[in-house]
């Protein structure tokens, strides 16, 4: 065989192997606007909206009959602010019903609260994670809440994690909830905050339940360990007053 044929052979080869190799950047099937249409809201940090990401991904509208089409979901996403260093995904709800236009600031507000009061905990968190907010369905029939579940699960895998961090409240944490029994192998750690006192949810993922105390100024003991379990895994003291009372000794 002739030098000519050896090379033209190895170059089929290469382009064979590159053909069925896996790209560097997977493509996803979140479809990333170039430009984040947010409402006009007060209070978001600046640096928070510059690292802001919105698209929308379609899913099942019935996941039981998958072929009577499609739902348009709506994904915001703040990335890490260091994304060389990033170790994950938050997402987040806020038990709110979807937005009109579908892009939430959920996710937005609390980056921005997380920023303005910055913690130890809350800084390693908008350093290392993303959070994210998917427009979910109504949360007010059991069937949406599960379609919610698997909604949720197809957006994180088509982020690339092999886990995902929540934070929901009120309605939300039935969803949390419902994902946990689901995909309990998928939750790295879990927040419900002002879930329904029947609700405990399930012992198979690393909980943490929380309850807006009565006094209007104690809203802080919720928003210190939301921070300090997300980012270290820390538990309050069976004490602490933010704790539903279902969990006291």
């Amino acid at each position: 065989m002739t030098v000519v044929k050896h090379l033209a052979c190895g170059g089929l080869w290469l382009l064979a192997s590159l053909a069925a190799a896996e790209p560097l950047i997977k493509p996803t099937a979140i479809d990333w606007l170039l430009d984040c249409p947010l409402p006009s809201a007060d209070r978001l940090a600046a640096d928070v909206v510059e690292r802001t990401q919105c698209g929308s991904v379609s899913v099942p509208r019935d996941y039981a009959a998958p072929r009577q089409g499609t739902l348009r979901l709506y994904v915001t996403r703040v990335g890490a602010r260091q994304p060389l260093s990033r170790q994950g995904v938050i997402f987040v709800h806020a038990g709110l019903p979807p937005p009109k236009n579908g892009v939430g600031t959920f996710a937005l507000q609390l980056a921005s609260r997380w920023s303005a009061n910055a913690t130890q905990a809350y800084r390693s968190l908008l350093e290392r994670y993303d959070v994210v907010e998917l427009s979910a369905r109504a949360l007010d029939q059991t069937t949406q809440v599960e379609y919610a579940a698997r909604d949720m699960e197809y957006v994180r895998d088509q982020l690339g994690d092999a886990q995902l961090y929540y934070l929901g409240n009120a309605d939300a944490t039935r969803l949390g909830n419902r994902y946990a029994v689901l995909f309990p192998e998928r939750v790295a750690r879990m927040v419900l905050v002002n879930a329904d006192a029947d609700d405990i949810g399930t012992p198979l993922v690393d909980l943490l339940r929380l309850k807006d105390p009565a006094k209007a100024d104690a809203g802080s003991c919720v928003y210190r360990w939301v921070g300090e379990f997300l980012a270290y895994g820390k538990q309050p003291p069976s004490f602490t007053r933010c704790l539903p009372m279902s969990d006291w000794p």
